[in-house]
């Protein structure tokens, strides 16, 4: 090989051995940030275990997307499956939560904790942590008494893109965003209707509409709410329709899979509180 040629060579082995370089420390580096680990304290949980809390505990399974995310039969499915992004499995939870004690399954509700301590990506922990210690329970004694299903799936996987979002902290978790340490809701003991329908609405609405309830993504803020009468945002809720009847997609879906298991008191406290809801506070 001609001499300028050989240094060529040798020249682009070294660009692309610095390239290879460069690439590995900056995946090693993601791969740290997204095992971030978080110390939240573990806290005891009654689990009841009669018939009566078992089926409400399935009710709030599905009215808060429990059985959206991992299926039917929460035998887990792949969420998002993007080549240069991410593959995103939400897991058999039948099998999965064999390896929690009740306290890591609440904080892994709650909190958005796994049992080794890093964040559990897309949980919407920041609406679940306000769940009453009684509805907590309740949701646990459902998944535990789940069928255990034999589905297997894929690891979640992140790919180039998602990693370098991680280095740009533009891959947020709720475990890495809420306050571990904020009052909840749930344990507010307020009964009243409006009480009521700010505890629903801050624990099924806000994985959506953004944790104020304003909106975020395609979402619109709920305060769109005030335009409508209480039949037609019974209809909303249940059927997922507008004003005008028409079916408003995702929400239509939503209303139609989860939401349809609201009592008609919870509809008619969501329906006050967000006509009460202050425009610039917090829900």
């Amino acid at each position: 090989m001609r001499p300028y040629l050989l240094g060529l060579a040798l020249g682009l082995a070294l660009l692309a051995g610095a390239g290879a370089t460069t690439w590995w420390m900056l995946d090693q580096r993601a791969l740290a940030r997204a095992a971030t680990t978080y110390d939240v304290p573990l806290e005891p949980v009654d689990i009841p275990t009669d018939d009566a809390s078992r089926a409400e505990g399935e009710r709030l399974a599905w009215l808060h997307g429990c059985h959206g995310c991992h299926a039917d039969s929460l035998q887990g499915k792949v969420f998002v499956e993007e080549p240069r992004v991410m593959r995103l499995v939400a897991p058999n939870v039948t099998q999965a939560i064999r390896a929690y004690s009740d306290p890591e399954l609440a904080r892994l509700i709650r909190h958005g904790v796994k049992r080794n301590g890093t964040a559990a990506f897309a949980m919407p922990s920041g609406g679940f942590y306000h769940l009453s210690d009684t509805d907590l329970g309740r949701l646990i004694a459902h998944l535990r008494a789940a069928p255990v299903r034999g589905d297997t799936w894929p690891p979640t996987e992140l790919r180039i893109l998602t990693k370098v979002a991680l280095l740009r902290d533009e891959v947020p978790t709720d475990a890495g965003t809420m306050d571990h340490a904020a009052p909840r809701i749930g344990a507010s003991g307020d009964t009243s209707l409006v009480g009521l329908g700010r505890y629903r609405a801050s624990t099924i609405c806000t994985e959506c509409h953004g944790i104020t309830l304003r909106g975020q993504d395609n979402a619109p803020a709920l305060v769109q709410a005030l335009g409508y009468t209480l039949p037609q945002f019974t209809a909303l809720l249940l059927d997922g329709r507008a004003r005008d009847g028409r079916d408003i997609g995702l929400m239509g879906t939503t209303a139609r899979r989860r939401f349809r298991r609201l009592t008609p008191r919870e509809v008619e406290g969501l329906w006050h509180y967000l006509r009460a809801m202050p425009l610039t506070s917090s829900p």
